[in-house]
């Protein structure tokens, strides 16, 4: 017994299992996730998504998209060595797949617009090229969903011009789902609502109600005090921007 306890060889704090832990009280040890993402390849990793966004020229708010967590997510789970798409795969083979998966989106919105009716909804916008553009949107209780654009340079100041236009996208949709039309309240636009009223006695036209907000703040903003008020705020404003 004596002979054997000589041979063996005493365990200390530096030699035995604890010089595999930390040192001092905490005998945790780093987790394989911890050593992975080390703050320096959590940095970069940042910075590189960073100056892909200023590279591209990618809108900041980008970010904010119900998409882009979920990319991020989906790339970090197939580790190592994924390969981006290439250019040609996203114009042309994933855009084609993209389609068909909108398409079977907006159809099964349109299998439920004979059920409970539908609103079609006008929105008009210019782009850079000052063209007057008119997104048509379906929304019904199941979602929203864009049917078509039109450029109405041309005819948006013809009611009647606007009114044969409402009434195409009526019957695309079917003129027999659709129980409401939205527009701006602009005058040209609130008469092609009468106009396909009469044309269609179950389609009821009104007024975008945000659109009236804002011709309803644009005269308050032309009021004297709010004016001399807005004006103080906007030299403010440029004072912080410009600091």
């Amino acid at each position: 017994m004596g002979s054997s306890s000589k041979g063996k060889r005493k365990v200390t704090a530096s030699t035995g299992i604890r010089a595999l832990f930390k040192g001092g009280c905490d005998t945790s040890q780093p987790t394989i996730k911890t050593c992975l993402q080390s703050k320096e390849k959590w940095t970069n990793t940042d910075v590189a998504i960073a100056f892909w966004f200023y590279d591209a020229c990618i809108p900041i708010n980008a970010v904010n998209s119900p998409f882009f967590q979920k990319v991020i997510d989906q790339i970090a789970s197939m580790g190592n060595g994924y390969k981006c798409p290439s250019y040609y795969s996203l114009r042309v083979n994933l855009l084609r797949n993209a389609k068909r998966d909108v398409k079977l989106v907006v159809d099964s919105f349109r299998s439920t617009w004979a059920e409970t009716g539908c609103t079609i909804m006008g929105d008009g916008w210019k782009d850079t090229r000052q063209r007057l553009l008119i997104n048509f949107l379906i929304y019904c209780p199941k979602g929203i969903s864009l049917i078509k654009s039109v450029d109405a340079s041309d005819i948006v100041t013809s009611a009647e011009n606007l009114c044969n236009l409402f009434a195409e996208i009526v019957e695309m949709v079917g003129s027999n789902n659709v129980v409401h039309l939205v527009t701006d309240n602009a005058s040209n636009y609130k008469a092609a609502g009468s106009l396909l009223s009469e044309r269609y006695p179950n389609i009821c036209w009104s007024p975008c109600a945000a659109h009236c907000i804002n011709l309803i703040l644009k005269d308050i903003g032309e009021m004297n005090d709010v004016k001399a008020i807005v004006s103080l705020a906007s030299t403010v404003t440029v004072f912080y921007l410009q600091s």
